[in-house]
């Protein structure tokens, strides 16, 4: 993310909702060529305009509000064009949220409602809803839990994902062959350094100096050992947004990688195909583990992505605090 677009995302999330919501709609929308569109469309919008966070955020934004869409009738669509076609990766399952010709997106401002949902603002925001204009919205929260409760429901957050989404053929087949070299059930640990290790580029993190990364690299690789020491599964899979992290465990028996380069796809744009497909990869790989285990020191993130993909096939998630 640009500095740019971090001053601006700063101001913007301290104004009031309405505001803030009214100033991004000028960005988007103008008084040209009305289309009239004859139902209403929800849409989720990732184009590159403002903050739109990594992948977990982005799907956490999706299924919440997808769910919303499919108790009330709404019909769903999602355009994700930054940094990439997410139909490329993840194509339509049960349910078709692509784009058509004969769904009239509006531009005008008469006709659209624009909503930036951000964080725990979206349960209330989404019920609060009061229009009959096509709506383009963010969102990056889970409301899953708080939805079903106000509607009586009792959709599972990966029974919402599994209905919009289906992995493309390419990384069907990439997933069967990694788990056909681990040859049987594994275990799961997920490693999250952000910029510590110096492998990219992500917002305004800082890296350690080399003395520094040595040590936590030696910290996070003992902790594999002691995990694999104490857990009835002996084979692990280890995912991490560090290459150099995921090299310095070759070798370890029983112990797999997948080392390819990883990147924040909200500050990064213009990587190739493959490079985007590692986030999609991992995603896959650990729904498919028996247990996933997010380890780290107080340095590291506790990022969400592991918990959902944990949710993805209802398997157990846990953290583990690295001393």
């Amino acid at each position: 993310m640009t500095i740019r677009k971090q001053i601006t995302y700063f101001i913007l999330k301290n104004l009031p909702v309405d505001q803030r919501d009214f100033i991004l709609s000028l960005k988007r929308f103008n008084f040209k060529k009305r289309e009239y569109p004859s139902r209403q469309l929800f849409i989720m919008v990732f184009d590159g305009k403002f903050f739109h966070g990594g992948l977990a955020d982005r799907l956490k934004g999706i299924v919440s509000t997808f769910q919303y869409c499919y108790i009330n009738n709404i019909e769903f669509r999602i355009k994700h064009t930054y940094p990439f076609d997410l139909s490329n990766y993840l194509p339509p399952n049960e349910y078709d949220w692509t784009l058509k010709l004969s769904d009239k997106i509006s531009y005008h401002l008469l006709e659209v409602k624009y909503a930036n949902f951000i964080g725990k603002s979206l349960f209330k925001r989404l019920i609060k809803l009061n229009t009959k204009k096509q709506i383009h919205c963010y969102a990056n929260w889970n409301a899953v839990p708080e939805l079903n409760t106000y509607y009586q429901t009792n959709y599972q957050w990966g029974e919402l994902f599994k209905k919009l989404f289906k992995p493309t053929e390419e990384l069907t087949n990439l997933v069967l062959d990694c788990k056909s070299k681990i040859g049987g059930p594994y275990i799961c640990a997920v490693f999250r350094f952000q910029q510590l290790l110096g492998d990219f580029r992500e917002y305004d993190y800082t890296e350690l100096e080399n003395s520094k990364k040595d040590e936590l690299i030696e910290k996070c690789r003992q902790a594999i050992i002691n995990l694999q020491n104490t857990s009835d599964c002996e084979k692990i899979l280890v995912t991490s947004d560090s290459v150099l992290f995921l090299q310095n465990i070759l070798g370890l028996e029983d112990v797999y990688t997948f080392p390819s380069k990883v990147v924040h796809i909200d500050t990064v744009e213009g990587e190739s195909h493959n490079v985007y497909l590692k986030s999609f990869f991992d995603f896959y790989m650990l729904s498919e583990g028996i247990k996933i285990y997010s380890m780290g020191t107080d340095l590291m993130y506790k990022t969400e992505f592991p918990l959902y993909a944990a949710q993805l096939n209802n398997i157990p998630f846990e953290r583990i605090l690295i001393e």
